[in-house]
């Protein structure tokens, strides 16, 4: 946004194509390619995918970058130039705009694939340089070869298109070998991280928009030459090209030279424009094929050349003393204009070069259109110090590599050479056993240049890979004359003519070959080097050799040993893990034959139970009585114990008035009470009033530090058992108790005990209050009683005897329209559909507990320790 505010971005991806060998055959690895260490979401192959048109939507656009899919290929080149082909020549798909610098950023960390290497995959057919995209994804890749490297230029020019390539380091020597094959693309280094792709992005920006390079339209006529003359005298790859300044002015003088007579003299035409923008100059030249004008006598003292000058076939020779395109200017005269004349550089019509102000015939360089640092001089302000060749965007490569010219050329410091004195004349870097490049090879830039056809490769021509290395060759001798070994006799190692080195380590000669071999009497391992210096082989041998260390005979039983004693106990923790397995199974299965054997249980005479139960003869269910607990902090009334019950939901019988209980219920005795409302209460006795059959419990606390007190009236329980009989032992002290916090817990106990009396309806039966109390447990809705049913959520009715058929839906009270009716109504079949699956579930666990009540019972009948029983409660 710093260089224009008028820009859109849009984005695509690439991968490869999706054929072998570019892609592994294998299914599993076709769908997912991605390494198995990545654990993200991956997608099978593809050529290249268009995600996002260009738009001014940048958040758009940095979407679609995060959520690109990942996907993988075998082979290290990638199918790039697909991908750059498509992006070129899809003007639709892309969205390019006709008049915009265009620009394609290339984003990568490896090599490319070019054309041919598509018949690897069997693809023959060439790239045709089409748009072959449907839904934003290239269709034939694997139809067409890749495009060539000459297509991918040809279609930048034609279509005016810029490309960067933002490449790793890795991939730096590659890719600026690519620009220097296509016009207008630049290459920049992408960290790992891509922390600098905005300053890469920028700078290399800059610099497409700083160089001028005029092209000529491929329509050209077969006889006519266009010759470019820049004021900057730049030439790079024989093409005018020149850099300038933001503002500045850049002259071209194209010479158009006909050298013969095109289509019979009729007009012909082609453009001329500059590389990167869609500006255009359309030139019609025809060609004057015979001279009419020779034919019409030349007028001298022509009126047309202001009657000083010849005039002849269109054009005025002026006399001595005057001159200009009509002879109109005086040379004697010392008139206004020819003092602008002055200002005029020999051979150009431009005042002052276009880059000043003629003042009495002297001109005055521009100072305010330029950047601070930069200069423009010269007797036309024809000259500059920032219009010759950069190098990493420094004129000349920077300070201390050369100044600019006056004629736009560097001129290089010592020590520096080149037309951007980028190159360095020292020959340090080439140098390798005191010869430059191995003699085999110039050195260039600091850099070498190995001759083509001597074989030999490398930073500096050492590499030779089909040259036969001296390893073999000399191996013997080595062991002959450094450690007197080998199969050498000594006739034949007097006939070694090597020059013999010793060294430490051999290894860290990394300039020299490296050759290693065992010694065969030894077993050892040795090392050496060779290089070739004045013309005979130095051998560099290690003075001592590399033996691999020998176990002793203890060692070696020791670790047999060992070996065998583990495998053994690897085989006896298999064997026990499989034996664990098998009784795991046996016993699953006995406990499945156990469940399905049908035993008749009975009790021992002999055996007497550790607790006595005792039934509250007073007792007769309750219709208005209500149970209270004055406790000492907040307890659970829904303890969900079970005893067994006495079906009173008939009995309509007023309470009696309470009898004493047994004489056994005395203090230091542990009991277990059982209420009304089914919640059972163990404790020692603290206190008991026989009066008022009130009893006072001490329990544990739910916490530690906590005392639980609770006290029970006894009309109000079903039953009560001693758990334990009283002893001499005294009765254990009671924690410190918190007067505010009792009051609080009472306060709460008192709220919630009126809560559960608001749920209890006296005219209703027993079992029409066990079902509330267990629809109140399982749902969050809103239940109550009206009159004698049970209401949820003021809609759906459970009517007495409460069964699963006396479960209905009250019609709205209200009118509502048909959309909240129809939601309503589905509402309310959900909850009666709920609450008769409750309903039924209640019913069933009536009738097994009933069950359980009457086998128990029929039990102790046999057994002897009861002779009778009443209502399914057993009395000893």
């Amino acid at each position: 946004q710093s260089i224009t505010k008028n820009f859109r971005l849009g984005f695509g991806s690439f991968v490869d194509k999706n054929v072998p060998p570019f892609v592994q055959p294998a299914p599993n690895t076709v769908e997912r390619p991605c390494p198995t260490s990545y654990n993200g979401p991956c997608v099978k192959a593809y050529g290249f995918k268009h995600h996002m048109s260009l738009s001014d939507n940048v958040t758009e656009f940095e979407y679609q970058v995060r959520e690109a899919p990942v996907s993988g290929n075998i082979d290290a080149p990638e199918g790039g130039l697909d991908a750059v082909m498509q992006a070129i020549v899809c003007d639709d798909v892309i969205g390019w705009r006709n008049n915009s610098r265009k620009l394609i950023v290339f984003s990568t960390d490896a090599g490319f694939h070019y054309a041919g290497d598509g018949r690897l995959a069997g693809i023959i057919e060439p790239n045709d340089g089409e748009c072959h995209m449907v839904n934003n994804e290239y269709t034939h890749s694997d139809k067409q070869d890749y495009p060539s490297i000459g297509q991918i230029s040809a279609k930048l020019s034609e279509k005016n298109v810029n490309i960067i390539f933002a490449v790793t380091q890795s991939q730096l020597a590659l890719y600026q070998t690519l620009t220097e094959l296509i016009d207008g693309a630049v290459v920049g280094e992408l960290k790992q991280d891509s922390s600098n792709i905005v300053n890469l992005i920028s700078q290399n920006y800059k610099k497409i928009s700083s160089s001028v390079m005029m092209m000529i339209s491929n329509d050209l006529s077969d006889g006519l030459t266009v010759k470019f003359t820049p004021d900057c005298q730049e030439s790079k790859r024989n093409k005018p090209e020149c850099t300038v300044s933001v503002g500045g002015v850049l002259n071209f003088e194209v010479e158009i030279l006909a050298t013969k007579c095109i289509n019979n003299g009729t007009a012909t035409t082609f453009s001329i424009y500059t590389h990167g923008l869609n500006d255009k100059m359309r030139i019609t030249v025809q060609t004057n094929c015979s001279c009419f004008c020779s034919k019409v006598p030349r007028q001298i003292n022509s009126p047309k050349c202001s009657n000083h000058g010849t005039y002849e076939c269109g054009v005025c020779t002026c006399a001595k003393g005057f001159y200009g395109r009509e002879c109109e200017c005086d040379t004697a005269s010392p008139t206004v204009e020819s003092k602008i004349e002055r200002c005029k550089k020999p051979g150009s019509s431009d005042i002052c070069s276009g880059r000043g102000q003629c003042a009495c015939g002297r001109c005055k360089c521009e100072t305010t259109t330029i950047e601070a640092g930069q200069r423009i001089y010269g007797d036309y302000c024809e000259c500059d110090d920032f219009s010759c060749p950069r190098k990493n965007d420094l004129v000349c490569s920077g300070q201390g590599h050369g100044i600019c010219g006056c004629d736009k050329r560097c001129k290089c410091q010592e020590g520096w050479t080149g037309d951007d004195c980028s190159c360095t004349t020292k020959t340090d870097s080439c140098l390798v056993n005191n010869t430059i490049c191995n003699n085999q090879g110039i050195c260039e830039c600091g850099r070498c240049k190995c001759n083509k056809d001597s074989g030999y490769l490398g930073p500096t021509c050492e590499d030779c890979p089909t040259c036969e290395h001296r390893c073999a060759a000399t191996k013997d001798c080595v062991l002959c004359k450094i450690f007197d070994s080998g199969p050498l006799t000594n006739e034949q190692c007097d006939r070694c003519s090597y020059r013999f080195d010793t060294v430490d380590d051999a290894r860290k000669d990394v300039n020299y070959r490296l050759c290693q071999f065992d010694d065969e009497q030894d077993q050892c391992r040795f090392f050496y080097t060779y290089h070739n210096e004045n013309d005979q082989l130095v051998l560099r041998v290690q003075k001592t050799k590399s033996c691999r260390r020998v176990l002793s005979v203890r060692s070696t039983i020791i670790i047999i040993v060992t070996s065998i004693l583990a495998f053994g106990l690897f085989c006896l923790m298999i064997w026990r893990m499989l034996a664990t397995l098998h009784d795991r199974r046996e016993f699953a299965k006995f406990e499945q034959e156990r469940e399905k054997a049908k035993w008749e249980t009975d009790v021992n005479p002999l055996y007497r139970q550790a607790t006595v139960k005792y039934q509250n003869p007073t007792y007769r269910g309750y219709k208005s009585s209500l149970l209270f607990f004055y406790e000492m902090r907040l307890m659970d009334h829904h303890d969900n114990s079970q005893v067994l019950k006495r079906d009173n939901s008939n009995d309509s019988s007023p309470i009696p008035t309470p009898s004493p209980p047994p004489n056994n219920l005395r203090v230091n005795s542990v009991v277990r009470l059982t209420t009304i409302f089914d919640d059972v209460r163990t404790g020692k006795v603290v206190a008991f009033d026989n009066g008022s059959n009130m009893v006072t419990l001490h329990m544990n606390g739910t916490k530690p530090g906590l005392t639980t007190i609770a006290v029970v009236n006894l009309i109000h329980c079903r039953e009560w058992a001693v758990v334990k009989e009283p002893n001499d032992e005294t009765l254990e002290p009671l924690f410190p108790i918190d007067i505010n916090k009792l009051k609080k817990r009472q306060t709460e106990n008192e709220a919630e005990k009126k809560k559960e009396a608001s749920f209890i309806n006296l005219k209703a039966s027993r079992t029409g209050q066990a079902l509330f109390r267990d629809i109140k447990k399982t749902m969050n809705q809103v239940i109550r009683w009206s009159n004698n049913d049970i209401l949820i959520n003021n809609t759906v009715r459970i009517v007495d005897p409460y069964r699963a058929e006396n479960v209905s839906i009250d019609p709205p009270t209200q009118p509502i329209n048909a959309a909240n009716q129809k939601t309503s109504a589905k509402g309310d079949n959900d909850t009666k559909t709920h609450i008769i699956k409750l309903v039924d579930k209640f019913w069933s666990d009536q009738t097994k507990l009933a069950s359980n009540t009457d086998s128990n019972s029929t039990t102790r009948t046999k057994s002897g320790n009861s002779s009778k029983t009443t209502d399914s409660t057993s009395t000893s």
